[in-house]
């Protein structure tokens, strides 16, 4: 959905629109014009409703299902239904030449990214992680860290990296020369096997018949003289423990817990790069439940650690849980989202 920041629209609504734009921006949404604003430390929604001079109605209206207790740093959308027709088209036009810079800009990355990949090496630029190089290369962040040696994921600006499994055995030392064991030739397979067939045969004396009697075989005890037998009792087996980065299945629910699913979409957790846990951020599960994460694409699955709230944006719209880069990379190296299921257990 096209989002324009505050600083393209500065020039075009600053003297005659009567509100301040949020540093967030604007978006576009079924026709209509939206302001996003960050919510700060003990602001209302009344308080919106006096700063964009709107009514309470309309600011629940374009932010279904949100509660009226604001929390800090939640982002809200506000029509902006002060903006005159004039300027409703200055910002259309600027959201179009937006999204049209976006496209050059995804182009001129693309062109890029091919022609390194030719040469296979690729020169760290300033923001650049290691996923976010995996991804863009098509490789996975394993591959990235063995064929540089390196222990960590963390890389530096101007840093050389090594993209591709062609430039890596390239520059590889010549694998050592791997010894066949040698096998028989046909003619001496056929000449083992003659000479076993040729050889004489001797016969072994079979035993001497003898006419003995058969053996009575004792009575078997009959079921009521059988010593009755102590009734087994089966031990329970120890709950299984789970913890953040395991793959095994979602446990049976027991007592009074209920088995939660949904399918939506998974991103990663932007900024996430430096961090080695399972962690994910989702709309509704409590802080620090353990869910699984499945692609339903690969069938792979991890458990993620729930460390805060999804923030309910347009963006978000589809998305169902972020999880961190480490989570990401066991899921699905090379994608940027995927689609996901995600199960807990609820009491």
């Amino acid at each position: 959905m096209p989002l324009l920041f505050a600083g393209w629209l500065s020039s075009i609504v600053t003297q005659a629109h009567p509100f301040r734009l949020d540093s967030l921006g604007m978006e576009k949404k079924d026709g209509k014009l939206f302001v996003l604003h960050r919510v700060e430390q003990g602001q209302t929604l009344y308080s919106l409703v006096r700063k964009y001079n709107t009514t309470v109605q309309a600011i629940k209206d374009a932010n279904p299902g949100m509660a009226e207790n604001f929390r800090y740093d939640q982002v809200v959308r506000v029509p902006a239904g002060n903006l005159s027709r004039k300027e409703e088209k200055a910002v259309t036009k600027a959201l179009k030449q937006e999204e049209k810079e976006l496209k050059r800009e995804e182009r001129e990355v693309k062109q890029e990214t091919v022609k390194e990949a030719n040469s296979g090496i690729h020169q760290v630029e300033p923001g650049q992680t290691l996923y976010s190089l995996a991804a863009r290369y098509g490789v996975s962040m394993d591959d990235v860290r063995k064929w540089n040696n390196l222990s960590s994921d963390h890389i530096v600006s101007g840093q050389p990296l090594i993209v591709s499994e062609k430039a890596w055995r390239v520059r590889e030392p010549l694998a050592k020369p791997v010894t066949v064991p040698a096998h028989r030739s046909d003619s001496s397979a056929d000449m083992a096997r003659t000479s076993r067939n040729d050889s004489p045969k001797t016969e072994r004396p079979s035993p001497p018949r003898t006419n003995s009697a058969p053996r009575e075989e004792p009575a078997r005890p009959s079921e009521t003289d059988r010593p009755a037998t102590e009734p087994t009792t089966s031990v329970p087996s120890e709950p299984r423990i789970i913890r953040p980065g395991d793959t095994g299945p979602l446990p049976n629910p027991g007592g009074n817990a209920r088995r939660v699913s949904e399918i939506g979409l998974a991103e990663i957790i932007e900024n996430s790069n430096s961090s080695n846990k399972y962690l994910g951020l989702h709309r509704t599960v409590p802080v620090g439940t353990l869910v699984l994460v499945r692609n339903d694409m690969n069938q792979q699955s991890i458990w993620v650690k729930i460390i805060g709230r999804l923030p309910d944006t347009s963006v978000n719209d589809k998305v169902i849980v972020k999880i961190s880069a480490r989570a990401f990379e066991k899921l699905s190296p090379v994608d940027r989202r995927f689609r996901a299921e995600v199960s807990y257990l609820a009491p």
